[in-house]
């Protein structure tokens, strides 16, 4: 059997939120290629368009969603798009958010409030519009965390505040969605060089390659987006059946606190 049928997604439909740039984009065309069919989800439609160009060839299919996922609405439409587009959905992928880093004395409440409403909010509101349609699927939801909750860096305690959040309802909704058959996860993704900071990925990806990174690993490389996607299409496909609750950190053995100099 070859690596591709292994992993084939064939007729998994999946949402994956935040899909326009950074992971969410790289979860996308990695489940697309494994044949599943994606509705990816952002605000940037010209984003959306290239990603449905660029993989109009592959196993499976991609359809694009315009939409706001801190808007109630905007999440109803989403899950009705997933029914009307992909026939329903099988997977949620909640990986939309964002991150200003500041001090609390020095971090607005607007922006506190934006990182709540971007990287919790949505998954709430998201998870509970394709509800029905994972029930009717027993299927499952992937949550993007964050291993800063393993080694929480200084000036950024709005984000990890977030990130904490995440995992509460992971575990949460674990308990109570599993007597659905719905399987609830969170993937932590280490050092990713992503656009998520403000840069571009190869911006990031230069500067940690450079050394001036966030903390030491145990691998001394960078991790990738398609390292986080790994970790999607295994949660989404059969071999995660009876994974649920789970915090998975895919970092390279960051959140292991490695010291910066041997003891004697």
């Amino acid at each position: 059997m070859t690596r591709a049928a292994a992993g084939s997604l064939e007729g998994r439909r999946v949402v994956v939120t935040g899909a326009s740039s950074g992971l969410g984009s790289h979860i996308v065309r990695l489940l697309v290629e494994r044949g599943a069919a994606v509705l990816a989800v952002a605000r940037r439609t010209d984003r959306l368009e290239r990603l449905v160009a660029e993989l109009g060839g592959a196993p499976g299919r991609v359809a694009a969603f315009t939409g706001d996922v801190t808007s109630e609405g905007d999440a109803r439409a989403m899950a009705a798009a997933g029914v009307e587009l992909l026939g329903g959905i099988d997977v949620l992928v909640n990986n939309a958010g964002m991150e200003v880093q500041a001090s609390i004395d020095e971090l607005s409440v607007a922006d506190f409030e934006g990182m709540w409403r971007a990287n919790v909010l949505s998954v709430f509101l998201c998870t509970r519009a394709a509800l029905g349609e994972l029930r009717r699927s027993r299927g499952v939801v992937i949550n993007i965390g964050s291993t800063v909750m393993a080694r929480p860096p200084r000036g950024r305690f709005g984000y990890i505040s977030s990130k904490g959040a995440v995992e509460g309802i992971t575990r949460g909704l674990a308990v109570d969605l599993g007597r659905d058959g719905i399987r609830v996860n969170a993937v932590r993704p280490g050092i990713v060089p992503s656009e998520l900071r403000g840069a571009s990925e190869d911006e990031e990806r230069a500067r940690f390659e450079a050394g001036q990174h966030f903390g030491r690993q145990a691998l001394s490389t960078a991790g990738r987006g398609s390292d986080i996607a790994e970790a999607v299409a295994w949660l989404a496909g059969p071999g995660g059946r009876f994974v649920t609750g789970s915090i998975i950190d895919v970092d390279g053995g960051f959140s292991l606190g490695l010291a910066e100099t041997a003891s004697a």
